[in-house]
């Protein structure tokens, strides 16, 4: 998979939509449409005779929805899911969808999406030379990576930087960004939030909360405080918090 070049492909029982989304992708300097299809069967036999990067899917189409396209993939890519009904998402990131786009589709959207996924790609690849390459080269790798990430909340892409973040917290379709000085609501799930933050500074201690482990406070048995608030650590997610302040030799249980 190359970082520099993700190639993808349209799958849409609407024309317009299938033009649109094109248009889309050929404003994206880092996408290269393959292929675009108006039904799920013709999509299905080039999955299977061709790899692709990332894959923009409608649900409802005749033949075989997007739905039952994803159930028999053997080898999925990255999947964005464009839909003019909310009800198919939360069926959709059950089967680990990247982005759920909600129709009609607006630019800075869809970029949005684009955008999160190459990210999370170019980490990927950069992981993976940073465990082949020297430890020397390790440090490097690391400095420079980004200390900011980008957030939809209202009508703009608000610039939230890492330090800034002491928690994270599930409201119902929103996740609430708490800073010291302001609170940003952002729809998106914890899966996609996860994947944009460090994963050695941040960490999920409960269905409804992520932690900035530089911004504890003080650590109880089922409770830490964070900016004067005490929050759950959840039972499921309990052992795992405690492995990675180990990890981190950021305390020692031995």
């Amino acid at each position: 998979m190359s970082i520099a070049n993700l190639k993808c492909i349209v799958v849409d029982d609407e024309p317009l939509a299938v033009e649109k989304l094109s248009a889309y992708v050929e404003k994206v300097p880092f996408l290269e449409l393959q292929q675009s299809f108006t039904n799920g069967l013709d999509a299905l036999q080039f999955l299977k005779e061709n790899e692709t990067d990332l894959l923009f899917l409608d649900i409802q189409m005749d033949d075989l929805t997007g739905i039952q396209l994803l159930e028999v993939l053997k080898k999925k890519p990255y999947i964005v899911i464009t839909s003019a009904y909310s009800e198919y998402a939360i069926k959709g990131f059950e089967l680990e969808v990247s982005d759920y786009l909600l129709k009609p589709i607006s630019f800075d959207r869809f970029l949005q999406s684009a955008n999160r996924i190459y990210d999370k790609i170019s980490m990927q690849c950069k992981n993976e030379a940073a465990v082949s390459a020297p430890e020397t080269n390790t440090h490097l790798q690391n400095s420079a990576a980004p200390d900011y990430m980008f957030v939809k909340t209202e009508y703009r892409m608000q610039k939230v930087l890492f330090p800034d973040i002491h928690y994270i917290e599930g409201m119902k379709d929103y996740l609430r960004i708490v800073c010291p000085e302001k609170r940003i609501m952002t729809l998106t799930n914890f899966k996609n939030m996860l994947d944009m933050l460090p994963d050695e500074q941040f960490c999920r201690i409960h269905k409804s909360y992520i932690i900035n482990l530089s911004k504890i406070q003080s650590i109880e048995k089922s409770h830490i405080l964070v900016l004067n608030e005490r929050l759950p650590i959840g039972n499921s997610f309990r052992k795992s918090f405690f492995e990675l302040l180990e990890k981190l030799r950021l305390i020692n249980n031995k």
